[in-house]
């Protein structure tokens, strides 16, 4: 795995062979109905929202993703100059100045942080994912449990529409759940890798400096 990272743009066309494989799980939930049950069934649209912000975090992985690979294409090169302004500053600041060993330790910290910090918002909505869910799952069951406040009697026809308004809830509160879960346990698979692919640079960039 550490010789993909090395690669040219290998952490991006790691990270796009298996978008190839969600795309393809995302077109196979579609055609056996599952997306449809999402969008129209989940009448909380919670699910909607969930699937909204999942592919914009994705989006923002896939950027973070691009530019971890274009650093390490930079940091392969051995060159004088960077692509990234962040390498830039960083071996810039190196070159300028005598700086101890306890000073190197410092600035590789701060780039450790910035260079983590382009992402782990993404972190944050993994998180968001499942509290959404559990939020569908409250509206779910309150929808369920409302509507036995419109029993008024034991009529066949009042029982079938409780029935039908209880099956409604649940329905919400096992999808909202299952998607929740779902896109928060997938971004931070994603986000992860991100994290374990910028350790690695590091790594990188310390024996470059000889830290």
């Amino acid at each position: 795995m550490q010789s993909i990272l090395r690669k040219p743009y290998g952490l991006l066309l790691l990270v796009l062979m298996l978008a190839g494989i969600e795309g393809f799980v995302w077109f196979y939930l579609s055609k056996v109905g599952v997306l449809h049950n999402l969008i129209w069934v989940d009448a909380s649209h919670v699910s909607v929202i969930i699937i909204a912000i999942y592919n914009l975090a994705s989006l923002l992985f896939l950027y973070s993703c691009f530019t971890t690979s274009r650093q390490f294409d930079d940091l392969g090169q051995n060159s004088e100059s960077y692509n990234n302004p962040l390498l830039e500053t960083f071996f810039y600041q190196l070159k300028t100045s005598s700086v101890s060993h306890e000073d190197r330790s410092s600035l590789l910290e701060v780039l450790d942080t910035r260079l983590r910090s382009k992402y782990s918002f993404g972190f944050l909505v993994a998180d968001l994912m499942l509290k959404l869910g559990l939020l569908g799952t409250v509206i779910g069951f309150i929808i369920m449990l409302g509507s036995l406040s419109n029993l008024n009697s034991v009529d066949i026809t009042v029982m079938q529409t409780l029935l039908a308004e209880m099956s409604s809830g649940m329905k919400i509160a096992l999808y909202t759940t299952l998607t929740g879960m779902l896109a928060g346990i997938t971004l931070n698979i994603k986000f992860n890798l991100l994290d374990w692919a910028v350790d690695h640079l590091l790594n990188d960039i310390k024996e470059q400096v000889s830290v």
